[in-house]
């Protein structure tokens, strides 16, 4: 017994000293890692040495009187007041980060920039990183993050520490900030149709419909109020709440502009005294997360302050005030903000890059919001902060995999690591055994001869020319339906080096969300360990800690570049659905009506990637009413050896139906005439999507069989069919193989159907918790427990003198026939059946609907740019089915299957249903001079910003 106690005793103390030992091997870590020179920004600066920059005085450099930029009547704004510290500069180390030049030793700081100058130098410009500027350091902790994200250890209660401002790194010289464009805005061209008078008839009715919206929406908010008050969402079957977004009251600050449209006054009054309250500088969550943050809390403050007429000056003061915060991710060489920002001063102090793998809407959808707040703040650090992105996506827009386009996932960090060997096997099996992604589905010869639709492709060569970047090749297998594409590099060179989404994810070791949904729900896809990790790898001869090794690299081999695509990746994804949407239709489309048509590179961006998009991403899916519609598909690009295939996915998602909206403000400012009758017909492809289900509400993702030609697709059930059963020889060949649909069970194998029942709400899906699966393993679990006798035992019994009469029948082995295999038809026919697969659909990915708003913003850009009424049909027939199967007594739950007409309720409502779609329904059916087009853009929080005049 002593002897053991004294075993405890040592074990004790040898755990003591481990934590001791790391503890310590840390705070040198830190320290090294505040002294290393990560090079600066070229073309910042010139000959100078980096200073770092102590925060002004006045968080918006003080107001100057002001001009048509929302100011109130007055023309004039105040200071803001001084309610932040200002830190004294710290000593630094003898190998200091000032210590180093810019790369630029031609532009001189005595050269002021013009107020009329729009680009400064590329943000995306090399960085300046060599051996002798960079000290053999490890970098900080490497940025990861997640959008929606709630630390459930930690509750509620907000962090007592607090961010404070701090000297920067990479500081812009004020003669390098990017000024605002100046001058009086050109003549856009209008958007809104001209609306003839209506009859009383059509009004009373229009009035009818438009309070079902408002009564909608202040149950709702009824719900927030009495259940979830200032925090960020209520869910609304349990009566608990959120803090997914920081905790910072989304769903308050979300609602403000709505609550003032729908002339809510009084709870608009009550709202923004709670904004008072709100303390941006600290937070439930160690990250920020940047895209979230800026289009719901800073776009929601500015939006509410624009809409409201500049007439609560706090909501601009509270809008700086988290500006100032999230400024401090945009302090890094190149000037790429970290995209989940750690905002905690023990991070916040260190340098730091942006990582080698962000999402791209989440890089390039802040730029509305932080240009509206230089506006209104005449200070053109944050217009600057968001401009180098720009000017980096310029860079690269017609250098990427499909030239015009840009992948969902990019390398902003700035630095290209030297490529890895490909001939390596260990380097070759360490990436095999690090992919945990599905297999390669099998390929076949897609039938050709369905007349009017195809699930195959036709094939054709493009040339183009290779990107400045490269790193290990690798082929990816499309799937078995869709459009494929081959493109052929001029140069030979070329290796591919991209890929996204969630195949990336599993090729690290990392678990993205299943559903390729929103960016506001993505995980960022981040490096699995810092690339210049201290740590030593443990001394295993694996081929997986081979190919991680092969990661660890100096900051000394850091080489210079722009945006790029992700190293070690396989293929790449363009689409302007999820990860991508607010990109084109906010930083190129918008930006240019915010900036009064006075920066001409909004609108030519916008124009090539809007051309890529009609050649490649487009599609008609067969419908059996043979409807003039469209979808936009997501395109993979993989190839080896110089050539590059495209295939398109056939798929429509929620999120991309945004794109009929987009189409059409873009026919109309930029004169693309015939771009109306595809926003008309991508409009028209969400609602036949929303009208194909029991529900009549579209799923989340779907695929769809996709019809050769655009203008003339007539129904062809065998076309949907062969979708459905793509490769039935196959099947025959190897009947163990197979994927059966699923056979309906007899009367003594009938399972429960919780789908269809009124199951009790779950606050997250969560595969583990679904009852139908709980059902399966449990009889599992009770047939494992039967034995059943072999031949063998019985003759032993015999031999044991028992009679065999008393052998149970359960003793027998029961011999196994295995039932025929179904024909084509019988196979296209169960899979229909039981996925609920509506026609002319081939799966369903995602049968979720989260009471999203992309659909309905389509819906009502299209009434107000045509006037066309029924736009306005469908849109009350889809309000009217949301209605039916999402409210809830406290408000509207997301719900888990569409195609089922007792869906299951999710207990989540997202800020957005208050922001965004009811705004829209209420728009809709509001006199069309509220928030018209031609005075306000709608950031995509469907925020309204003012456009200058």
């Amino acid at each position: 017994m002593m002897r053991l106690r004294r075993y405890r005793v040592f074990l004790v103390l040898a755990i003591v000293t481990i934590a001791a030992f790391y503890h310590f091997t840390n705070i040198k870590q830190w320290e090294r890692a505040s002294g290393m020179g990560l090079g600066s920004p070229k073309g910042l600066g010139a000959q100078d040495k980096i200073q770092p920059t102590p925060p002004s005085k006045s968080l918006a450099a003080q107001y100057i009187k002001g001009d048509s930029f929302g100011t109130s009547e007055g023309g004039s704004l105040d200071p803001i007041p001084i309610s932040l510290p200002i830190p004294k500069e710290t000593p630094t180390t003898t190998a200091d980060w000032r210590a180093f030049t810019y790369a630029s030793e031609t532009e001189s700081l005595n050269t002021p920039l013009p107020l009329t100058t729009i680009k400064a130098p590329p943000a995306s410009a090399p960085l300046p990183v060599t051996s002798s500027s960079v000290l053999q350091a490890p970098e900080v902790i490497a940025e990861k993050g997640q959008g929606r994200f709630e630390p459930h250890s930690l509750g509620t209660t907000a962090s007592q520490i607090h961010w404070t401002p701090l000297p920067e790194h990479f500081p812009v010289p004020t003669e390098s900030i990017i000024q605002l464009p100046s001058g009086a805005p050109e003549a856009i061209p209008k958007i809104q149709h001209i609306f003839p008078e209506e009859s009383s008839t059509a009004k009373t009715e229009r009035e009818s419909k438009l309070l079902s919206v408002k009564e909608a929406f202040k149950h709702a908010w009824a719900g927030y109020k009495q259940f979830a008050w200032m925090q960020d969402e209520l869910s609304p079957v349990s009566g608990k709440f959120r803090n997914p977004f920081c905790g910072w009251a989304a769903t308050l600050v979300d609602s403000l502009d709505t609550l003032w449209i729908m002339g809510l006054e009084d709870e608009f009054e009550e709202a923004v005294a709670a904004v008072k309250s709100i303390d941006f500088t600290t937070s439930i969550r160690n990250d920020i997360p940047l895209f979230e943050t800026t289009i719901r809390y800073l776009g929601g403050l500015l939006g509410a302050y624009d809409v409201s007429e500049a007439k609560y000056r706090i909501l601009l003061d509270k809008a700086v005030e988290l500006a100032e915060v999230l400024m401090g991710a945009f302090d890094t060489p190149n000037r790429m903000p970290m995209t989940f920002y750690q905002w905690k001063p023990a991070f916040a102090s260190q340098p730091h890059r942006a990582q080698s793998r962000v999402v791209l809407a989440e890089l390039g959808s802040l730029s509305v919001e932080f240009t509206r707040l230089a506006q209104l703040t005449k200070e053109p650090k944050y217009y600057d902060a968001v401009a180098r992105i720009t000017n980096a996506l310029e860079q690269w827009q017609n250098s990427t995999q499909l030239p015009g386009m840009w992948p969902i996932s990019v390398d902003a960090s700035g630095c290209r690591k030297p490529e890895r060997s490909t001939v390596d096997p260990l380097y070759q099996e360490g990436r095999k055994s690090h992919y945990t992604g599905q297999s390669p589905p099998l390929k076949y010869s897609a039938p050709g001869s369905s007349k009017g639709s195809t699930t195959g492709g036709e094939r054709q060569t493009i040339a183009k020319s290779a990107p400045d970047q490269g790193s290990a090749p690798g082929v990816s297998s499309p799937s078995s339906s869709g459009v494929r594409t081959s493109l052929t590099r001029v140069s030979s060179d070329f290796a591919h080096d991209g890929a996204a989404g969630k195949k990336a994810g599993h090729e690290l070791g990392f678990s993205p969300s299943s559903d390729a949904g929103s960016i506001k729900e993505k995980r960022l896809l981040s490096d699995s360990l810092p690339s210049n990790s201290s740590q030593p790898l443990p001394e295993t001869s694996s081929a997986k800690s081979a190919a991680i090794r092969n990661e660890v690299l100096d900051e000394a081999d850091c080489e210079p570049q722009g945006l790029a695509s992700p190293p070690n990746m396989d293929s790449e994804q363009f689409t302007l659905g999820g990860q991508s949407d607010s990109v084109y239709e906010l930083t190129l489309q918008k930006e240019y009506m915010l900036l009064g048509g006075l920066n001409e590179q909004y609108r030519t961006m916008y124009e090539q990637s809007v051309d890529v998009v009609r050649q490649h991403l487009l599609f008609r899916p067969l419908a059996s009413d043979d409807r003039d519609m469209l979808l936009s598909g997501t395109a993979s690009m993989a190839g080896l050896k110089g050539a590059v295939e495209l295939h398109l996915r056939p798929e429509g998602t929620h999120l991309t139906c945004f794109a009929g909206g987009m189409f059409a403000i873009g026919a109309k400012i930029f004169s693309l005439e015939a771009d109306m009758d595809i926003a008309a017909q991508l409009t028209e492809g969400c609602v036949w999507a929303y009208e194909s289900t029991v529900t009549g509400i579209m799923p989340e993702i779907f695929h769809a069989v996709p019809c050769k030609d655009k203008t003339h697709c007539p129904w062809n059930e065998t076309a949907w069919w062969d979708a459905l059963d793509p490769n039935p020889g196959f099947r025959e060949q190897n009947p163990k193989q197979q994927v059966q649909p699923s056979p309906t069970p007899t009367k003594a194998q009938s399972l429960p159907k919780p789908l269809e029942a009124k199951a009790k709400p779950v606050l997250e899906s969560n595969p583990l918790d679904d009852p139908l699966k709980k059902v399966k393993r449990q009889l599992v679990e009770a047939n494992s427990s039967l034995e059943v006798a072999s031949p063998d035992s019985q003759v032993s019994s015999v031999a044991a003198g028992l009679p065999i009469a008393a052998q149970t029948e359960s003793a027998v082995a029961p011999v196994y026939t295995p039932p025929p295999l179904p024909s084509h038809e019988e196979f296209a026919k169960g899979r229909i059946q039981s996925e609920r697969l509506p026609p002319g659909f081939s799966k369903i990915v995602s049968k979720k609907y989260i009471l999203r708003p992309e659909a309905i913003e389509s819906v009502f850009i299209m009434w107000r740019t045509t006037g066309d009424d029924h736009w306005r049909q469908k849109g009350w027939q889809m309000f009217k089915a949301i209605q039916d199967y999402t409210r809830t007594s406290i408000g509207n739950s997301a719900i888990d299957d569409v195609t089922s007409t007792m869906p299951v309720p999710l207990d989540s409502m997202e800020s957005f249903w208050l922001a965004e779609t009811l705004k829209y329904f209420y728009l809709l059916f509001s006199d069309p001079e509220l928030v018209n087009l031609d005075e306000y853009i709608l950031n995509t929080e469907a925020h309204t910003f003012k456009r200058p005049t």
